[in-house]
Formats: C-alpha cells, structure tokens, sequence
C-alpha cells in the first residue's frame, strides 16, 4: 500500500514536470523543484536559528552594506520592469490581463519572457538578505510572520510561474511587482542614508498603499482569468488567487496596525501638555517607523538597540 502511495504520488510529479516550459531547459534552478526547495528550506532555517546564534553576539554594523544593497535591488527591479516593457511592445497587441504565449516558438523574442520570469525569479531570492540583515543587527522585531511568509512564498510561486507559464498574462506580476520594489527600495535605500534623509521619505504611507494596490490589480487579473475562461490552467488560477488574498490581508493589517494606531497616539500626545516630541530617527537599514521591509507591525523604530519611539521633553 504504501509503495502504492509512494509510486501514484512519483506517477503525479511526473505528469506534472511533463507540462513545463520546454523554453525552460537549460536554466540554472529551473530543472526541478528541489533546488527552489532547498534554498526556501534554507532560508527558513536561518530565520528560525539565526536569533539564537546572534543571541549573545554584538550586532553588525552594516549600514554601508545595506545602502549599496537596497540600491542594487533598486537597479535589479528597474532592469525587470523595463524588459517587461520592452517585451510587451515588441510583442504587439499583447493584453496582460487575458492573453497566451505558444510555449512551442522559439523565436529570440518569446525567449525574452522567459529570461524575465528567471531573473524574477532570482531576484526572489536575492532579498532573502531582507531578513540576513535583520538577523545580523539583531532586529528581530522586523522578522514577522508577513516577512517570512511573503518571501519564502514568493521564491515558490514566481518558480511555479517561470517553469510552467512564462509570458501570457503572467508577465503581469513581475511588470508590477518590480516597479513597486524599484520604490520600496528606494526608500529603504534613501532611508539607510541617515536621518538628514528623513525629510525626503514623507511619502511612506503612500509606499505602503501602493503594495496593497498591486495585489487588487492581481487579484482583479485573476477574476478576468477565470470569469473569460483564459488559455490559463485554472488550477493555477486558483492557487494564485487564493495566495494574493492572503498577502492582501496581512498587508492590509499590517496598515492599519502601523498607521491608524499611530495616528491615534499622535492624537492623545497631542492632547498633552507643550514640550513633548517624537524622536524622529530611521532604521539604519532603511526602515521607518514600522514600516519594515515587506512589512512588520512594528509601530516603533530602533536605532543601535534603543527605542526611538519614547518621548523626550524638549528643554
């Protein structure tokens, strides 16, 4: 029975690998999942030993390491977004929201959506250092469960995509996605510059509403996708809906934790008595006043380990 089990469950991994992108061969990570898998497995690992190593160890200084490499991710989404363009309209005619690929051409052109999938696949991978940096500075706060939950979930569906279904509409995630983390770490990247920074990046909130917009463009795509029966398979329809609704949530809760509680303390400070301000500093790695990277509920900043959301009298 269990060798029943073991062979029915091998016979479906096979049919299934048999539907992937022939385009796809050849690609460093692409050839199965278990490359994808361990790197995602690894990854979890660091995060769930990492606070423990790092327990009774000085936290990093890596502020110059951590601007250089906001703005490389800066770079890296830019390069993404712009091929995507590029490939749309070389293409002609093609729409984002219901629309094929033959996966059997061969032309350089078709070949093109593919390198985008792949390298936004990598890129996925990349901001793994997200949570590295994290983990070196000692700001486990900032590791929370839409952190983790959005990065290592990301690396499996952007893989699901690339291998099975580069281009068609799907070239509509990393068109958005890209141009959304091209502004995310720009911020972040201003922001780890230091505070003189700090009256430049008055545009957080707005950062934060534009990564909750992006999923109801994706989830709006994935209704037109069903509802105009496109050339998608709909069990992938389905799972990628189901997904983007739950990132949906835990972004729209990270808002209204980091933003509305704020506004309802700035309201009772207010209401005290004059002489009493908000220490204003950022993160050095490039977070604000809870707005970490992908995410955190974390109404309070830190720098070198003190909390920067206490009160201070003003003499």
């Amino acid at each position: 029975m269990g060798s029943l089990s073991l062979q029915s469950l091998q016979d479906l991994y096979d049919s299934t690998m048999a539907q992937a992108d022939p385009r796809c061969e050849g690609y460093p990570l692409l050839e199965s999942p278990h490359k994808m898998l361990a790197f995602t497995g690894v990854y979890l690992l660091i995060v769930l030993l990492g606070p423990k190593v790092m327990a009774n160890r000085k936290p990093f200084d890596l502020r110059k390491t951590i601007v250089v490499y906001n703005f490389f991710c800066v770079l890296l989404s830019l390069y993404i977004f712009s091929m995507t363009c590029i490939a749309i309209y070389k293409v002609g005619g093609y729409s984002i929201s219901c629309d094929s690929m033959d996966k059997y051409q061969s032309d350089d052109l078709n070949y093109v959506f593919v390198d985008i999938g792949y390298i936004f696949f990598l890129s996925k991978i990349i901001e793994y250092w997200d949570t590295i940096f994290f983990i070196l500075r000692k700001k486990n706060k900032q590791i929370t469960f839409l952190h983790v939950y959005h990065h290592a979930t990301m690396t499996v569906f952007t893989w699901l995509g690339v291998k099975f279904l580069p281009g068609s509409s799907n070239i509509v995630y990393p068109l958005f996605n890209s141009f959304i983390h091209a502004v995310m770490y720009t911020y972040y990247g201003l922001s780890a510059c230091g505070p003189s920074m700090a009256k430049y990046l008055w545009w957080k909130k707005y950062l934060t509403k534009m990564q909750i917009s992006q999923f109801l463009i994706f989830l709006a795509q994935g209704f037109i996708n069903y509802y105009f029966d496109c050339p998608l398979p709909k069990v992938f329809v389905y799972a990628v809906y189901l997904y983007t609704f739950t990132i949906l949530l835990l972004f729209i809760n990270f808002y209204v934790k980091a933003y509305n509680a704020k506004q309802g303390k700035e309201t009772v400070s207010n209401e005290k008595k004059n002489g009493i301000e908000g220490n204003g500093k950022h993160y050095q790695n490039g977070i604000e006043n809870g707005a970490a990277l992908n995410g955190t509920t974390d109404s309070k900043f830190t720098v070198n380990g003190k909390a920067n959301g206490s009160l201070k009298k003003v003499n």
